[in-house]
Order: structure tokens, then sequence, then C-alpha cells
């Protein structure tokens, strides 16, 4: 009879440790879903406000050229060729300098936590 007993005991242990270790796995999702859509929205807006620099800039550019070199034109495909320049070595520089890095830093900051608890318990 009283192992039975023990059995039972165990036995909800084990289904309150279930329901805890499934609590905080989803507070940890929740958690780490929150920090990646404020990253994403934070981010969002600093790339919409850069790209308007760069458009305006980009513009502003091109009259000035075009001011200087006296057509009216040869400004702006002066500021084209250059950015046709840029995306060429851009795409051939891509993987290695751009992609790399990127999925790395991505890996880096999933499994942040993870990483620092390790780096603690070597010391």
């Amino acid at each position: 009879m009283k192992k039975q007993h023990e059995d039972d005991g165990l036995i909800s242990k084990l289904k309150e440790y279930a329901q805890i270790r499934k609590d905080l796995a989803l507070l940890t999702l929740t958690e780490k879903g929150s920090h990646a859509v404020a990253g994403l929205l934070s981010g969002g807006i600093l790339v919409f406000l850069g790209l308007l620099v760069f458009f305006f800039g980009s513009l502003a550019l091109g009259f000035f050229l075009s001011e200087m070199i006296g057509n009216t034109y040869a400004g702006f495909f002066i500021i084209a060729g250059f950015y046709l320049l840029l995306g060429i070595i851009v795409y051939l520089i891509k993987e290695k300098h751009i992609e790399k890095p990127v999925i790395n830093r991505i890996i880096q900051k999933v499994f942040k936590e993870r990483n620092e608890g390790v780096y603690e318990k070597q010391d």
C-alpha cells in the first residue's frame, strides 16, 4: 500500500515538473519573441529613416553634380553609375563579408544565455 502511495507522489511530482518545464519554455519563447519583434521594429524604423536620408542625399548630390558639370542629366547618371558599381561590389563580396557575419551574429544572439552559462561554468 505504501509503494502505491509513493508511486502516486512520484507521478504527481513528475507531472508538476513537466508543467513547470512547459511554463519555462513558454516564458523563454515569449521573451525571445518579444526581443525579436522589438529589434525588428526599431531596426525597421532606423532602416526607413536611413533610406530617406540616403534618397534625399542622393537627389541633392545629383542636383549638385548636374549644376557643377552644367548638364542636367550627367550628375544623376554619375550617381546611378556609382550605385551600380557599389551594387556589383556588394554582390561579389556578399557571401563572405555580409551573409556569414549576419548568420553568425543571429546564432550568437539566439544562444546568448546558453553560451554565457557555459562560459560561467568553465571558470
